[in-house]
């Protein structure tokens, strides 16, 4: 065996390693008391934005699953928070719990769409939903789940009739948005932009104040899409550049670059050179700090073309610098 890949597979040792004390670490913690009730409804209301009902979970390693899982996300890994869901999936196979099942395979759905693995996604929430015994808020939270794979899979249609199903059990305001941006997006996907609107409307401005910054930024998004089809660029602007602080407070910095990108896109289109120059070049260096380099060169790019289209020479040449700086960490070392 190669050094180089010895090397590989002991790090990932380490890494499993390190995953297994973050969970050991879970049930030790509190003088070796299981984790409460409130960690795990926690659990759930940060990765899908879902209002769990009152159930209690004992078994300490699928709640050590869970917790990790948990933490992965909220540190903007998706990977290691869908494996350590996966796990849990696992756990609550073993203990035949219908319940921990459907928690577990909605907040695995939420990291495999991140990862543009919605058919895995939908194929554990269906998992769950098979199972008789999940309760009814339960089966509200997995077909939410549900129709955000299948817009991803670009199946709107289908998305969609989920998501009615969904609001005519009259949920709770938290699933109701979620329900909501899915129906938004399917009529925006069959280019109905005036009935995206009126969808997003039927939740009251106070209630979407009153939701997550993830949602907020999602439903944000939307609004700014839905503007851009009607031809109204000024009004898309500003709602990305919504999406932009909303992202950036829910800890979502890949979106959030994403959504300056975009901001500068409508800025660009209602003539605001400046602005979207800025936007482009903001988004670009997030990205590539990110390491998400193949995006960050095409947004450079589209800033070039945009400062080159307005004759902008200012623009022009603070992101030629900024490609400069790109090939200088790309480089070689002698």
């Amino acid at each position: 065996m190669k050094k180089g890949t010895r090397s590989q597979e002991t790090g990932g040792r380490r890494q499993g390693a390190g995953d297994r004390r973050q969970e050991a670490g879970v049930r030790s913690q509190n003088g070796g008391r299981k984790p409460g009730r409130w960690t795990l409804l926690l659990a759930v209301v940060v990765l899908a934005g879902c209002a769990a009902p009152k159930v209690q979970f004992t078994d300490s390693d699928w709640v050590a699953h869970v917790t990790t899982g948990r933490g992965c996300y909220e540190r903007g890994d998706v990977r290691r928070g869908a494996d350590a869901f996966g796990r849990a999936q696992e756990r609550a196979r073993a203990l035949d719990d219908a319940e921990a099942l459907a928690v577990a395979a909605v907040n695995r759905a939420v990291c495999l769409q991140q990862m543009d693995q919605a058919a895995e996604a939908l194929a554990g929430v269906e998992e769950a939903l098979a199972d008789a015994r999940v309760s009814a808020a339960r089966q509200l939270e997995l077909q939410v789940a549900g129709a955000r794979a299948e817009l991803a899979l670009e199946q709107p249609g289908q998305a969609r009739l989920r998501a009615a199903g969904v609001l005519d059990a009259n949920p709770p305001p938290i699933l109701r948005a979620q329900a909501l941006l899915v129906q938004g997006r399917a009529d925006l996907a069959q280019m109905e932009a005036a009935a995206a609107e009126q969808t997003l409307a039927r939740l009251a401005p106070a209630a979407w104040r009153a939701l997550p910054a993830s949602l907020r930024a999602e439903r944000a998004e939307l609004e700014g899409r839905i503007a851009a089809v009607l031809e109204s660029p000024d009004r898309a602007w500003t709602w990305h550049e919504e999406a932009v602080l909303l992202w950036q407070d829910a800890g979502r910095l890949p979106n959030m670059a994403r959504a300056l990108a975009e901001a500068g896109r409508q800025a660009w289109a209602a003539g605001a050179s400046e602005a979207a120059s800025d936007r482009f070049w903001r988004a670009a260096r997030s990205l590539w700090a990110q390491g998400l380099r193949d995006e960050a060169v095409h947004v450079l790019e589209e800033g070039v073309a945009c400062a080159a289209a307005f004759k902008d020479e200012v623009a022009g040449q603070r992101l030629a610098d900024l490609w400069v700086t790109f090939q200088g960490e790309t480089r070689p070392m002698d």
